[in-house]
């Protein structure tokens, strides 16, 4: 799997493609997780659209558990931009992450997953402004 990690103010995204493994998305996600702790950030857009790989119901309940044992703040958003054929297994991972009390919204659409991850930032302010 490759992955790109773009860092604005207020936001990390983290853009994955290819062929996936656990051990890859861990890795992938505790370079976002370092990279919010350094910026102070509480969002993140997750944009898997790219793979070709889907993970197990095992997977997804160990990704969830990263994510929760991994620091991310209560308080923090995160989005997560599927494509269709990926939603069922996302709201599965939306579902398990929720429960842990991570606040983890799925998306089809990277538009919306984008607004709704910074909403109330500056960053919202400029996607705004860039749009019309």
């Amino acid at each position: 799997m490759s992955h790109y990690i773009i860092s604005t103010d207020n936001c990390v995204f983290l853009i994955c493609e290819g062929i996936s493994s656990l051990d890859e998305m861990t890795a992938a996600w505790r370079e976002v997780r370092d990279e919010m702790a350094e910026k102070n950030l509480t969002r993140v857009l997750v944009d898997v659209t790219a793979l070709r790989t889907n993970p197990t119901m095992a997977e997804l309940f160990d990704l969830a558990k990263l994510f929760w044992h991994d620091g991310f703040p209560g308080f923090g958003r995160m989005a997560l931009v599927v494509r269709w054929d990926q939603s069922r297994l996302a709201k599965s991972l939306e579902t398990l992450v929720r429960t842990l009390g991570m606040w983890l919204t799925v998306f089809v659409s990277e538009e919306q997953a984008e607004a709704w991850v910074l909403k109330g930032t500056q960053d919202e302010q400029a996607v705004e402004a860039y749009a019309q």
